[in-house]
């Protein structure tokens, strides 16, 4: 059964995230659940091409809806931004280095449009944050705190099915057969079907940024962070809203999703 009934379409909830934070996979579980969200990113779809200075403070247009704000490492964002932008957008990125330097697409941008979320905290009206990386760690749990928080009653042995059914590695040999692309069209199927890295179900690795920056990029990266408190911003948005989280910032070693 269709839940999108519960919610008038103008007033579905949202899921809002910067490009490659992870809502793919969130999507098509809660489409396999039934229910019904509108997923946005704000403005900062790579395709776009709009630069840092075009990311907007004002939320004003969201601020009667029920939001759920998925972040992920900005680091981790950012490389498999590049593979996006690279191999499916099919746009020019240059290197590595000059991607995540790049105001169009880099990490400084992600992580002042993922601050303004953080920020506006207070003036909305219900809003939700979420973090990519614990719904790896615990989809089940995730996916069910999504559901309470938008109203959306599914019976915890479904979500259980789901998530079983759409683990990571089980969504990318979807997408390889070409299961996803019939449901979700070109969005979902691979840019080329010998190439892994082309596939929008990319790796879902967390702290994969480390087999592809240098040491002199991650620094950079990491700089930028610093300079703007990220982590603390986002640990300060996630105890506020009541919300057990596993920090990212001190863990350099990948784990595989």
């Amino acid at each position: 059964m269709f839940l999108s009934s519960l919610f008038r379409r103008s007033e579905r909830p949202l899921l809002v995230s910067f490009p490659k934070s992870g809502r793919t996979w969130i999507r098509v579980m809660m489409n396999d659940l039934g229910v019904d969200m509108q997923y946005i990113h704000d403005g900062t779809d790579h395709k776009q091409l709009r630069d840092i200075s075009s990311i907007s403070t004002s939320k004003s247009r969201y601020r009667k809806r029920k939001v759920v704000f998925l972040v992920r490492d900005p680091r981790d964002t950012v490389v498999s931004g590049f593979f996006q932008v690279q191999k499916r957008h099919k746009l020019k990125v240059g290197s590595f280095s000059e991607f995540i330097r790049s105001d169009f697409h880099g990490i400084d941008k992600i992580v002042r449009f993922n601050m303004g979320w953080f920020a506006i905290k207070p003036k909305m009206r219900s809003i939700r944050y979420l973090q990519y990386e614990d719904v790896h760690r615990d989809p089940v749990t995730s996916v069910s705190e999504i559901l309470q928080f938008i109203g959306a009653p599914v019976s915890s042995e479904k979500i259980a099915e789901v998530a079983e059914n759409r683990t990571f590695e089980k969504m990318r040999e979807s997408e390889a057969k070409g299961d996803l692309g019939a449901r979700y069209g070109d969005v979902l199927q691979p840019g080329d079907t010998n190439d892994p890295e082309s596939f929008k179900v990319r790796r879902g690795k967390i702290g994969g940024f480390h087999e592809y920056l240098s040491s002199d990029d991650i620094a950079y990266c990491d700089d930028i962070l610093a300079s703007a408190r990220y982590w603390e911003a986002l640990d300060k948005v996630f105890k506020q809203s009541g919300l057990n989280y596993q920090s990212t910032e001190q863990k350099p070693a990948a784990i595989s999703g």
